[in-house]
């Protein structure tokens, strides 16, 4: 069977993607990932088998609404490219993950009356997936929440599947697969094997609030028997807050060794298979993979999140155990040390919470939005 997958733009849109059409290959379906021209999807693509096609795609300001008028021209461009390659790949279903580039591509499916699977990340639906929901012949949801978006949407063809995760962190509840992913990045970052690990990041950019109050803590934090941090700062932000760090911890040397500053991560794997606890934001993706690789979480969502999803997104973990949240506006506050420390300092606290991550089942959610793109298809045909 020949598929169509497409998304770009944010890893929350991408690695879902990504997820399941490398489930879809790998089941014997010949699969095209269609992304943007400039997006991180085309350099992640490239480093599997999929074959990959570009359209161009830019998003709008409503600031400035000569670039809705531009995003316009562009997206009507791209649709007739797209509906022609559609044409000429005439794959049996399109499956959208968001992203502006998905658009187009949709768009050009639904033209082409090709069956249209779209799934949606967040607990709020993004502006693309919103507008191809209406004409598709399913939608996956990774929260129940979303379907109170779609009340133009039969409710039949809505799908309740949860996030898709990358292969690699499903594994991660395998003990001796996280064994071997730990061993050697603890190795690497010079870290004791009998070490209880921290790790913190904020997504690809950093989160200055979270760099800022954890550094805050540091004392606090190595004050603690045999816990090391793993503190991913981003790019731009590492300078600050090495800085910050060296006024706070000064020139104590066993105490810096076990803060390991880095300003990017390409082992995030390895790194959640290290980790005891994690503290982050609440990206769609980011908890899909906490969730699968059952790791106790203290979530910071992002504040200035469309229509609060991050939030929304944190809480599915919250109300059922598998994590605890903070707003980013408790942050200097007491609130946040207490909720942390009682983390760090309660081992059968954190086991709980690894036992009700486990039940949410997120490793079955790829296999799910794979079997749901399957079907459409052939319903199509017949």
């Amino acid at each position: 069977m020949k598929l169509v997958v497409t998304s770009g733009g944010t890893a929350g849109h991408v690695y879902p993607a990504l997820a399941v059409a490398d489930y879809l290959s790998r089941a014997g379906h010949e699969v095209v990932f269609a992304g943007s021209t400039s997006g991180m999807e085309a350099k992640l693509v490239a480093q599997t088998d999929l074959e990959y096609v570009a359209f161009e795609a830019r998003g709008f300001s409503r600031q400035n609404p000569l670039t809705l008028l531009t995003s316009t021209m562009l997206l009507a461009k791209s649709t007739r490219a797209a509906t022609s390659w559609l044409n000429t790949v005439r794959p049996q279903a399109v499956a959208a993950f968001g992203g502006y580039v998905s658009v187009p591509v949709g768009r050009a499916a639904i033209r082409k009356s090709i069956p249209l699977v779209v799934h949606e990340q967040n607990s709020a639906l993004g502006w693309a997936n919103r507008y191809l929901a209406k004409h598709a012949s399913a939608v996956a949801l990774s929260y129940r929440l979303s379907s109170d978006e779609l009340h133009s949407v039969d409710p039949a063809r809505i799908n309740i599947t949860g996030n898709p995760v990358r292969a690699e962190f499903a594994r991660i509840a395998n003990p001796d697969y996280a064994r071997e992913l730990r061993t050697r990045f603890i190795r690497d970052l010079s870290i004791p094997a009998e070490a209880t690990v921290l790790l913190v990041f904020g997504g690809s950019q950093g989160a200055r609030h979270i760099n800022t109050a954890m550094v805050g803590l540091a004392r606090a934090i190595v004050a603690r028997s045999n816990w090391y941090v793993i503190h991913l700062t981003g790019k731009n932000e590492f300078d600050t807050v090495k800085s910050q760090l060296d006024e706070q911890l000064g020139d104590n040397t066993q105490d810096r060794k076990r803060w390991k500053l880095l300003d990017y991560c390409d082992q995030m794997p390895a790194a959640f298979a290290t980790a005891e606890l994690v503290l982050a934001r609440a990206g769609a993706s980011s908890l899909a993979e906490i969730a699968a690789a059952q790791l106790p979480a203290l979530l910071i969502p992002y504040p200035y999140a469309t229509n609060n999803h991050q939030e929304k997104n944190a809480a599915a973990l919250v109300q059922v155990g598998a994590a605890v949240m903070v707003l980013d506006s408790m942050l200097d506050s007491p609130r946040f040390a207490q909720q942390l420390f009682a983390l760090m300092d309660d081992v059968d606290v954190r086991r709980q919470m690894r036992t009700a991550a486990a039940g949410l089942g997120a490793m079955s959610a790829t296999a799910a939005v794979a079997e749901l793109i399957v079907r459409s298809a052939q319903k199509s045909q017949g």
